[in-house]
This record gives C-alpha cells, sequence and structure tokens, in this order.
C-alpha cells in the first residue's frame, strides 16, 4: 500500500533574539509543498521575509487523507539556519487511528508500524558523546519541535546504533512470546522514537530534590549550544549532574526506554 505525502516547511526564530536564561523558540512561518526538494529549495526566499534570529528549519513529512496530531509525522528533517542538513529522522513517528478508504485494519496497522521501526544509527549521526553539553528544548518529554523555552543539557547516555539495534531485534524476535509473525509490525512496536533519543538532564534540574531528573531528547532535534563557550558556572553544574545520576544506580538502570 502506499499513502501521499506533503512536506510542510517550519522556520523557528529565537525570543529574544540574544542569549538569555528565557530564551524561547517561535514558529515563525510554515510553507508546503510537494517534495523535499521543493522545500530545500524555498528556504533561501523564505529567508529573505522573516525577521528575527533563525534558529532551524524544520521539514515535517505528512500523510494525506489520514488523521494524525500535529506532533505527528511520517518523517522529519532538520537544517541550521543556513539551509546546511544538520540531522533526520527517517522512519515514521505516528499511530493509526482512522483507517484510509480502501484499506483494511490488518493491512493498515502493518504498514503503520512498520514504517515506524527505528532501525538504529550510523556512528556519524550520533554527534554527541556522554559528557557533551547540548541545546534542548525544555517543554516535558521533550519529544517533538514546538514553540517552547530553550535549555542547556548533558548528554548521559547515546541513541543505539545500528549493529546494536540488530542484535536487539534479533533476540527479540526469539524470544518474544507476544509476536504477531509480522516482523515489520512486531518490530515497529518495539523499536521506534522512543529509542532513538540521548538521555539528558537539563540544566533546570536538582537532581537533589528530582525523583527521576533523567530526560530523552530526539537523535535528530540535539542542537549545539548557540553560544561558542558555554561558562565555567553552568559547565561545572552539569557536570555535577552527571555524576549524580551516573551514581545512582536506580537512575542508571532508568536510560534505557525499552
Amino acid at each position: 500500500m502506499h499513502i501521499n505525502t506533503i512536506f510542510k516547511l517550519t522556520l523557528y526564530t529565537i525570543h529574544p533574539p540574544h542569549w538569555k536564561r528565557s530564551s524561547r523558540l517561535e514558529g515563525k512561518v510554515a510553507a508546503y509543498f510537494h517534495t523535499k526538494e521543493e522545500a530545500e529549495e524555498a528556504m533561501s526566499y523564505i529567508w529573505g521575509h522573516v525577521l528575527g534570529e533563525r534558529y532551524c528549519w524544520v521539514l515535517s513529512e505528512l500523510p494525506v487523507g489520514m488523521t494524525f496530531l500535529p506532533v505527528e509525522s511520517f518523517s522529519e528533517r532538520v537544517y541550521l539556519p543556513d539551509g546546511q542538513l544538520w540531522s533526520e529522522r527517517l522512519y515514521a513517528d505516528m499511530f493509526p487511528r482512522d483507517i484510509p478508504r480502501p484499506y483494511s485494519d490488518i493491512e493498515f496497522d502493518n504498514y503503520i508500524y512498520g514504517r515506524r521501526f527505528f532501525a538504529g544509527r550510523k556512528p556519524e549521526e550520533i554527534r554527541f558523546q556522554p559528557g557533551s553539553i547540548i541545546e534542548i528544548l525544555c517543554h516535558q518529554g521533550n519529544h517533538y519541535w514546538s514553540e517552547g523555552p530553550l535549555e542547556l543539557a548533558i548528554v548521559i547516555d547515546t541513541p543505539p546504533t545500528i549493529d546494536e539495534i540488530a542484535k536487539q531485534t534479533e533476540y527479540y524476535l526469539k524470544t518474544a512470546k507476544d509476536l504477531t509473525g509480522d516482523r515489520g509490525f512486531d518490530l515497529g512496536v518495539k523499536f521506534n522514537v522512543l529509542n532513538d533519543a540521548y538521555a539528558v538532564v537539563a540544566a533546570h534540574v536538582s537532581a537533589d530534590t528530582e525523583v527521576n531528573p533523567i530526560d530523552f531528547c530526539p537523535t535528530h532535534c540535539a542542537m549545539l549550544p548557540r553560544m561558542e563557550v558555554v561558562s565555567t558556572r553552568m559547565r561545572n553544574k552539569l557536570e555535577r549532574l552527571r555524576e549524580k545520576v551516573m551514581a545512582n544506580e536506580g537512575w542508571k538502570r532508568g536510560l534505557k526506554r525499552h
């Protein structure tokens, strides 16, 4: 089966347009295109009509004729302000709801869940390592692009590689008791966007009071800090947070979502 898609291009800007603890993203403009290539070409002329400090472009692939939440998409790509591709999620982050005609429930579920399978990251796609300081959207869950505050965070753990997911899927298919027999469906249920993330601790967290300070930032949403140099005070705070997390066995056991 095949579902047609369109591409939504959103330009996010920073407000206020300089480094402050309270800086936040605003979705300044959005446009829709038939193809990824048309959207990429449009970045240059949309740029000239928008005021404010540009943070990134987000290109979301959306299904036509389906009901979906505003944060869901078939794929998502992130570009730097100059149009350079930064990172991408090429599998679906979407749950089946209504069934477009003329598909059956089983056919549609297998299609959607098959598209949701996360097969792991190439090593070069994992830009950050444990101890790296990154910038994230600081809303609950961190799992999608939206308007909201920006926050520094420190990486605790990295997303799995292709080899790691391959070993996990092989073991899962051999040992799981609730498999349906449809490989795409079974793997899409077990390995998806929840696995494709950095485990992080954000700067606003207090490791002394939080029950579990660990959050998860999608791999393609993790950004370099806007300032080239992070203050020594902030770096020391984040390092202390990381040390406390790694010293707590309970928190360490919660690093992996599955």
